[in-house]
């Protein structure tokens, strides 16, 4: 496999002040913007095992920021799940996005589902954000058959158990934002730990 790009522009975290607010642009355009491009030079022609371990990887240890998704597709329809009031009176969607129009020939579907929380008034102003969402769950299909020791290859170090449930690979990671992964011959579901995701300030 070919060298990783940088990959720390995934985990970049920063304060939720007035200033990081106003000056998000320039935080872009002078830490992230090479680098973003750059994974996305690597994701669009890389081979397709270093896909697969590339969409592995980047969950195995800290939860990045989306991006992943957004390389392989960025047109997409969406269905609403779930829509509530939680006991923070915040209002609360759950909905699952269908892609198309795949940068990767390799790929044939492609869903990904979100968690939505809309901040009230007092803490808009607060968090300098109208809300907070994080991926529950990523599921890819593919024409090609999945290198199942390629996924092995990414989860090294990490401690998980595997086991065949229904014609189901299905890998259980501890200690990792990567709850779960669901295999079959031609599609992987990756499955979060809600514990360990992160909320990242937005700089787009």
């Amino acid at each position: 496999m070919s060298k990783l790009p940088k990959l720390d522009f995934l985990y970049l975290d920063l304060e939720r002040t007035e200033e990081n607010y106003m000056n998000r642009r320039e935080i872009y355009y002078t830490i992230v913007d090479w680098d973003e491009r750059h994974f996305e030079d690597y994701a669009e022609t890389c081979s397709f095992e270093e896909l697969v371990y590339l969409m592995i990887y980047i969950y195995k240890d800290k939860f990045p920021r989306d991006k992943f998704h957004s390389i392989i597709s960025l047109d997409s329809a969406n269905r609403n799940l779930l829509t509530c009031i939680n006991e923070n009176k915040r209002r609360i969607n759950e909905d699952i996005f269908t892609y198309n129009n795949f940068m990767r020939k390799e790929v044939t579907s492609m869903n990904v589902q979100f968690h939505t929380e809309e901040y009230s008034d007092e803490e808009v102003l607060e968090k300098y954000c109208f809300w907070e969402s994080y991926m529950q769950n990523l599921f890819l299909e593919f024409n090609k058959e999945v290198p199942i020791h390629v996924i092995d290859k990414a989860l090294e170090g990490k401690e998980y158990t595997k086991s065949d449930k229904n014609d189901v690979l299905l890998y259980e990671v501890k200690d990792s934002p990567i709850a779960s992964l669901e295999v079959t011959k031609n599609s992987i579901k990756l499955n979060i730990n809600e514990e360990k995701v992160i909320l990242y300030f937005s700089i787009y």
